[in-house]
């Protein structure tokens, strides 16, 4: 019985390492604009409303195992340490900072924006 309900629980002992993540100013800029964009030029502010949601739920879960999200393919950007998650069509970068337990948004952009020059841009400010 006991080793029965060790194995029932034995995931409940292990502790869950969590990160705080930081929206920073620029990525809820482009958050910001994506939504604005939906809402008024395709007069889908439902969708735009959507749209933040998911993002900041995609963002949120960055918390857990951000890692779990490889380097970015461009290897300049990788060199920096920048990973990249996805919600629907927009690309969210980041970076994690171990030591702190702190995750960065950095930018966020649809899939079809060159986006390498404006993260590049960031790290030249």
């Amino acid at each position: 019985m006991i080793v029965t309900n060790f194995l029932r629980n034995w995931r409940k002992s292990i502790p869950i390492l969590t990160y705080k993540v930081i929206t920073l100013p620029l990525a809820e800029k482009d958050i910001i604009e994506q939504a604005d964009y939906i809402a008024f030029e395709f007069r889908a502010p439902e969708t735009a409303v959507n749209i933040v949601r998911g993002l900041r739920k995609s963002i949120t879960n960055l918390s857990i195992f951000p890692q779990g999200h490889k380097l970015d393919e461009d290897k300049e950007l990788a060199r920096y340490g920048i990973r990249k998650t996805y919600y629907k069509n927009y690309k969210i970068y980041f970076l994690v900072d171990e030591s702190q337990r702190i995750v960065y948004i950095l930018r966020v952009f649809h899939v079809l924006v060159d986006s390498k020059e404006k993260i590049l841009n960031f790290f030249k400010i």
